[in-house]
């Protein structure tokens, strides 16, 4: 099986202690489930393509208990160290936690072979810094692959083409020149976090992270499971992720549609395991936007997080129509009101601002009544 960006100890800034908690303990949960594929599929052994950890500095916990979940799967783990998790100073993987714990199914990949099955050879290179390995250590690592008789698998982590994030840190020229001048049976990628097929003859792969860690990610949340036998390569994706990245727009313009809008989103599934970026536009009064901080409040509750207050940004607040006279403003404070909603209402470039003075402006008289 090969899987890769565990990422191990991540955290997000817009979820709760609750969420994150859960959010943590989600990623351990998937290392149980790669290895219940692994088991109900026979895998000989489970590959993990880079960035197993968030970073080096992980707690001691996450370390512990990622080992336990590995030590438990029953199968063999090759871990590679990856750009976030690099064999440097100060390495994890040479910590005492780690060092201490590593059961002996977790082996850990370099540029010698190592029969990980009866006859299938695999190699990695490790990033040793920030700084991608360069061609040269591939190359040697898929030499020596070659030397040896069988199947063979070649570990990498890096971008083989620019992302929009991204730059080009494995030249795919190289990867599809070594696939057959050392016949390599699969190219296990690690870094993308996306299940994705690079296009070199079904024989390298990204697995994408077994959890999903952000909205730009289009095929989270898979482990791919490889059958190599007799210079035949099959590669299957398997779910084994649960937690979702999901983005929404909605435009209000009255509390009706406020209330369609809600509802809509209370219809999606798993929301305990879903992190919405929620983008509101529209127009209104500041007691509609009101409604609408009270509504995205209440989905708080039974998402695991609702991101961001951006999402107001395109929110125009107006104040016609929205009764001031009710608040009892008069003189400067009703004047002021008139002056502001005529610059929001303007669509100028004091628009927003002036938008937000007015939300503040009900807010004070509202809290002061």
């Amino acid at each position: 099986m090969h899987s890769s960006d565990w990422q191990l100890g991540m955290t997000r800034h817009f979820l709760g202690p609750e969420a994150q908690a859960q959010f943590g303990a989600a990623r351990i949960e998937a290392i149980e489930r790669i290895g219940q594929v692994a088991r109900d599929e026979g895998a000989a052994f489970v590959v993990v393509a880079g960035d197993v950890f968030e970073t080096n500095l992980v707690p001691g916990e996450v370390v512990r208990r990622a080992l336990d979940a590995m030590s438990e799967a029953g199968v063999p783990f090759y871990l590679l160290p990856g750009n976030h998790d690099a064999l440097s100073p100060g390495s994890v993987y040479e910590s005492e936690r780690f060092v201490r714990r590593k059961p002996p199914n977790v082996h850990l990949l370099g540029p010698e072979p190592l029969e990980a099955a009866p006859g299938t050879w695999v190699a990695g290179v490790p990033w040793r810094s920030k700084q991608a390995p360069g061609a040269d250590a591939v190359e040697a690592a898929a030499r020596a692959l070659a030397a040896r008789a069988g199947e063979r698998v070649l570990v990498l982590h890096g971008q083989v083409e620019r992302a929009p994030d991204a730059a080009v840190t494995l030249e795919r020229a190289l990867v599809e020149r070594l696939i057959d001048a050392c016949g390599l049976g699969y190219v296990a990628l690690g870094d993308r976090h996306s299940a994705t097929d690079v296009g070199l003859g079904g024989r390298a792969w990204y697995s994408g992270s077994p959890e999903a860690t952000d909205y730009d990610e289009v095929n989270p949340g898979k482990a791919l499971v490889v059958d190599l036998e007799g210079g035949r390569c099959g590669v299957r994706e398997v779910q084994v992720g649960r937690w979702r990245f999901v983005e929404r727009a909605i435009e209000v313009h009255d509390e009706e549609g406020l209330r369609a809008a809600v509802a809509e989103l209370e219809r999606l599934p798993e929301r305990r395991r879903t992190i919405l970026r929620l983008r509101v536009s529209g127009t209104g009064g500041p007691e509609l936007l009101a409604a609408v901080e009270a509504a995205v409040d209440e989905l708080g509750q039974s998402f695991a997080a609702v991101d961001g207050w951006e999402r107001y940004r395109s929110f125009v607040v107006r104040a016609a129509g929205e009764g001031w006279e009710s608040l009892g403003l008069t003189g400067f404070a009703a004047e002021a009101a008139r002056e502001l909603d005529g610059l929001a209402t303007a669509d100028g470039p004091e628009a927003m601002t002036a938008g937000d003075a007015l939300t503040l402006l009900f807010r004070l008289v509202r809290g002061s009544a």
